[in-house]
């Protein structure tokens, strides 16, 4: 019986997501988003997520009064709002494109800075490491390498619902290589890695079986795959986030690959060192753009 009224939710909640791309898609990328910013805004606030999200504020922002807080609140249920609209378009997307859906208003949807590491990438012809952050619409960050011919694998976490898991599958294709999260994942990125291929990481998210390093002034359980991968193959770690600028157009940033210090250091404390420095990295990030990160994960 249970497992008859979990597939009954499964298809009810699919046929509504399906519902939605293709209200979406009817309506345009800019016009999606715009709306589906406005109701994320009014319905997030009623879940239950919009607790955790008051919470998490609170805890990094404690000295910010309510209204403080709930502004970048709903700029935060608003951006979540435009990046599940444009999910039924990002496959179509290029930043290095500037005509038809990639321009918005008469001009580029994209705006890149620092593209010069990813012009020293492709002419090392090694692999590389990418991390970002759950910032403005993460879902386009592999396709400054993607679509830049340098093949890109990125780790990919299974939807709950099977018949939506395998729309977002569907509406991710082309946007780069995924690998599952877990062993299986990891093994896939390593391969790619070891074939000279870049591999792009959101690494904001929460790992209980990762070590507790600083990000935002508190401890988190973070990943260490990242650090492992970049010693053991002797790869660069690459920051790159996206900035949400006006509504449905981004600002690809790219910053200079972390380096190990000029010193002797043991292999824990190479590791110690690149996590550090990516948890220091992405919250700069946050901090500059609060209301783009989503802050509805449990991450501490």
């Amino acid at each position: 019986m249970k497992i008859l009224i979990a597939n009954t939710l499964y298809i009810i909640e699919a046929f509504f997501f399906i519902l939605w791309i293709l209200f979406c898609k009817l309506l345009g990328i800019n016009y999606a988003s715009l709306i589906g910013g406005k109701l994320a805004k009014l319905l997030g606030p009623l879940t239950n997520l919009d607790k955790r999200a008051l919470n998490n504020l609170k805890k990094i922002f404690p000295h910010y009064t309510e209204t403080e807080i709930d502004k970048i609140k709903l700029g935060m249920w608003k951006n979540l709002g435009r990046t599940i609209a444009e999910l039924a378009f990002v496959n179509k997307l290029n930043p290095y494109k500037k005509k038809n859906i990639n321009s918005y208003k008469g001009k580029p949807r994209f705006s890149i800075i620092g593209q010069q590491y990813i012009d020293d990438l492709k002419n090392s012809g090694k692999g590389a490491l990418l991390f970002s952050a759950h910032l403005a619409n993460w879902e386009i960050g592999p396709l400054i390498t993607s679509r830049y011919n340098l093949e890109t694998t990125s780790i990919y976490r299974h939807a709950n619902n099977p018949i939506n898991d395998k729309m977002i599958r569907w509406l991710r294709k082309g946007i780069c290589q995924y690998a599952p999260k877990g062993p299986k994942g990891a093994k896939k990125i390593f391969k790619a890695l070891r074939n000279k291929k870049c591999a792009a990481v959101l690494a904001d998210q929460k790992l209980n079986e990762g070590k507790s390093i600083n990000f935002l002034g508190h401890p988190a359980k973070t990943a260490t795959a990242i650090a492992e991968f970049s010693i053991k193959l002797s790869l660069p770690i690459i920051p790159i986030h996206v900035v949400r600028v006006e509504g449905p157009t981004f600002q690809y940033i790219i910053e200079k690959p972390i380096k190990l210090p000029n010193r002797n250091l043991s292999h824990e404390e190479k590791v110690l060192f690149i996590l550090n420095s990516i948890n220091e990295k992405m919250g700069e990030w946050i901090l500059q753009n609060p209301e783009q990160w989503l802050w509805i994960h449990n991450r501490w």
